[in-house]
């Protein structure tokens, strides 16, 4: 008799679509606050390491790297060793503090807002299986 867990490549894959989503939702925050403060997004990425898939729209990359177990949202100056962008405009830097705030906040405030978006949905449309 088991113990009622089972875990195999469906787990795996359930489990890595699930974190996959989480991760989006999060970054995407970080993204979304960072344009409407208007800070220059440079690189949207989903994974870290080699890029699978890439391409540009504007001045922002879009990718989705080898290893997935993160992303990032790399922005004009936000790299204190990047003094060159402290005389940039749209750096964040450069951006008051509390848009900073916004933005760093940003993603965790999306994953909490997340299951509650979903939560009304279900119940709003119902099961769709």
């Amino acid at each position: 008799m088991g113990s009622g867990l089972e875990f195999g490549p469906a787990s795996l894959a359930a489990f890595i679509l699930f974190i996959g989503i989480l991760i989006i939702v999060h970054e995407l925050g970080h993204f979304l606050v960072a344009k409407w403060a208007g800070v220059r997004v440079l690189k949207f990425s989903l994974g870290f390491g080699p890029p699978i898939l890439s391409f540009t729209r504007g001045e922002t990359v879009y990718q989705v790297a080898a290893i997935p177990l993160g992303g990032f949202v790399k922005m004009a100056g936000d790299s204190p060793f990047d003094e060159a962008a402290e005389s940039e405009p749209g750096t964040f830097s450069r951006a008051p503090i509390h848009r900073r705030a916004l933005i760093a906040l940003a993603g965790p405030a999306f994953n909490l807002a997340f299951p509650v978006v979903c939560f009304f949905a279900y119940n709003v449309i119902g099961p769709m299986v």
